[in-house]
């Protein structure tokens, strides 16, 4: 409940007026419990986003002071002039004037619970807390400094503390739905889903028409990932009252969820318009304007927010997350693999190979990213077709622009030494040829989100064939066409269908035909089409788990005559994978990143389909908000770099800000 008054006169000081007065500012800092929300109430404070006083002292605050001047033992003043100084966001004055008053009354219990909101509401968190014990001191069923004691856990971070109070609290007043409302709050904090939804809906049932109960379920449900629910319910708190800025904030944060940015912005903004001071208004349009790649925008949103409320957590987590967005990246990776594959002499290999990689990011341009990575991978076959070793390198530039909020702009060039060009063997041809040196990579994608749900995208790219060394000799580069089709099934359920279209060729080299030496550039031509659906099945802070399909169909053309480049390129290809995702934490910083499918594959028309199966396991470690340390290992017997194979890998890679 928010109560405001007005002063009509300066001239009415008279001793029945004041005390009305009196017990009316008091009023506003010491009803329980409305007036002191588990969310810190926005209109407490009062600052402009310079962070200067934006509320000037009543007129009835000057005639305290007035008072004050004259009889400096006038607690009923002191009392009533700290409460103003809570109402207008002045708490440091509030502090000292509650202060004060506690030496002229030092057993004054309403002056300690007004001091004790006041320390808590300038985020002393540890003094607040310590005058609640005093007065639960004095008295251990003192409800006031209980309320009070767990609402400041909450604003600490500390809501396993809060949690036994208000248990008690219910327990004890179990028809005080404020109790329960702010039980469940807790419970929330602390990821007890079922038991919110379990206290909300036993108040809902006993006060059907609570507002606040209603509109934490709606949250609750935001939380679970159900979103449909959650906006019917912040709906039909809209419907009831349309300037309801909590539920229209849900609308908007599930609008935003969902990523339709352009009308959460749109939303949110009217918010923050309406309500300048509401400072979970501000980071959520700071969170979607950063979402757009406005980090102006989202920068000043968040200086706002730090002038109301300078202790707010979320003001300050959202404030690193923008520096760390603005500050260059570096990612470094290096892997081992060793693929066994089975076939004729031409094609079995047993290939070792080994990656490095480097990739520098950095935002010099607005909406804008950069990359530059550099890759060496070198690889040896100790025995089948074709011997020897090959280390190709690459180094490629990569663009973003993110021109509007439908639609994004992707672009990179590169180069990719393919070898020394020095004279090679290769299973096709009876004398040695010159191998591949530099060549030039690129590629371009335009993304178009134009709907809420589909997003479509065209990519042109060409890239190296580096993973074998007859590839790498031969200079092969694919040149692809495809088309992307993302489609929202539902919150928790993605697909993407991409079709493609390539062509891998190599260099221009000598072919041996009869007598002369012919100049020519093989190719291989190809088509097929992928499939995944992505399914969240659970979605929790230290839990989540995916699952989902993965389809792939491919074939290369005019197998009679196709060229061997020392890549996989069978006729006809399926493999289908039932698939697995799960992301947890282990213990501290460290957790567990764990991808697997499960499925089957066909090689060539008319053979038979035999299993599939690829799982990967990884520790990631989280050494600091700067840094990140990821270890990891993968098997499989379904990749397509050199045929039938099975392989195994180990990864590790890092992730720096600077």
């Amino acid at each position: 409940m928010k109560t405001t008054h007005r002063i009509a006169t300066l001239s009415l000081i008279a001793s029945v007026w004041t005390s009305c007065v009196l017990v009316m500012a008091i009023a506003l800092t010491l009803l329980t419990p409305a007036s002191l929300h588990a969310q810190k109430p926005n209109t407490a404070a009062s600052s402009d986003s310079t962070g200067s006083k934006a509320v000037e002292p009543s007129a009835q605050e000057k005639a305290y002071r007035e008072r004050i001047a004259s009889n400096p033992q006038d607690a009923e003043a002191y009392a009533g002039m700290a409460a103003l100084q809570v109402r207008r966001g002045d708490y440091e004055d509030a502090i000292a004037s509650y202060r004060t008053l506690l030496k002229i009354t030092p057993n004054d219990h309403d002056a300690k619970v007004g001091l004790a909101r006041a320390l808590a509401f300038d985020g002393q968190y540890d003094a607040a807390l310590e005058t609640y014990r005093e007065l639960l001191k004095v008295r251990a069923d003192d409800t006031d400094a209980l309320e009070g004691m767990g609402r400041v856990q909450i604003w600490a971070g500390h809501s396993s503390a809060a949690l036994p109070i208000f248990l008690d609290l219910v327990a004890h007043y179990p028809t005080n739905p404020d109790y329960a409302v702010a039980l469940a709050q807790v419970q929330m904090n602390l990821h007890h889903y079922s038991e919110a939804r379990k206290t909300l809906t036993t108040l809902l049932a006993a006060h059907p028409d609570n507002r606040d109960a209603q509109l934490e379920l709606a949250d609750l449900d935001l939380d679970e990932g159900r979103q449909a629910s959650a906006l019917r319910r912040y709906n039909r708190l809209i419907s009831g009252n349309p300037a309801d800025a909590e539920a229209l904030e849900g609308n908007a944060r599930v609008a935003y969820y969902r990523g339709d940015l352009a009308y959460a912005r749109n939303l949110a903004a009217k918010i923050v318009d309406e309500n300048p001071r509401d400072v979970t208004a501000l980071l959520l349009l700071a969170d979607i304007e950063r979402a757009l790649h406005r980090p102006k925008q989202a920068h000043s949103l968040v200086a706002r927010a730090q002038a109301i409320e300078p202790h707010n957590g979320d003001t300050r987590e959202l404030d690193d997350a923008l520096r760390l967005d603005a500050e260059p990246s570096l990612h470094t990776g290096a892997s081992y693999a060793r693929e066994i594959g089975t076939g004729s002499p031409s094609t079995a290999e047993d290939l070792t190979s080994f990656g490095y990689e480097t990739t520098w990011g950095f935002y010099t341009l607005p909406r804008s990213e950069a990359y530059l990575s550099l890759n060496y991978l070198p690889s040896q076959i100790p025995n089948g077709g074709i011997g020897g070793a090959a280390g190709p390198s690459q180094i490629l530039y990569r663009q973003t622009f993110y021109l509007a909020p439908q639609i994004t702009l992707r672009g990179g060039v590169g180069l990719v030494r393919f070898g020394p060009g020095d004279l090679v063997t290769v299973p096709s041809e009876t004398q040695q040829i010159t191998s591949a040196g530099f060549r030039p990579l690129g590629f371009l994608n335009v993304s178009y989100a134009h709907w809420k749900r589909l997003t479509l995208d065209i990519t042109a790219a060409r890239t190296a064939i580096t993973y074998t060394p007859t590839a790498d000799r031969l200079g092969v580069v694919d040149e692809r066409i495809s088309a992307g089709f993302s489609y929202r099934l539902d919150p928790k359920t993605d697909a993407r269908l991409e079709p493609y279209l390539d062509d891998a060729e190599s260099i221009s080299y000598p072919h041996f035909i009869g007598i002369s030496p012919v100049n020519e550039v093989d190719h291989n031509r190809g088509g097929g089409a992928s499939l995944v659906v992505t399914h969240k099945l659970l979605q929790r802070p230290a839990f989540k788990l995916d699952v989902g399909y993965d389809g792939l169909v491919y074939g290369f053309a005019n197998q009679s005559d196709i060229p061997y480049l020392g890549f996989f390129n069978p006729g006809f290809y399926q493999r289908h994978y039932f698939t697995t995702h799960v992301v947890t934490s282990l213990h501290g910083p460290v957790g567990l990143d764990f991808s697997s499918g499960t499925g089957i594959q066909q090689i060539e028309h008319d053979t038979p389909i035999k299993a599939a199966l690829l799982f990967s396991p990884a520790l990631t470690f989280k050494v600091s908000h700067r840094l990140s340390l990821r270890i990891g290992y993968t098997y499989y017997d379904s990749a397509q770099s050199l045929g039938t194979l099975r392989g195994n890998a180990v990864q590790i890679s890092t992730d720096t800000r600077f």
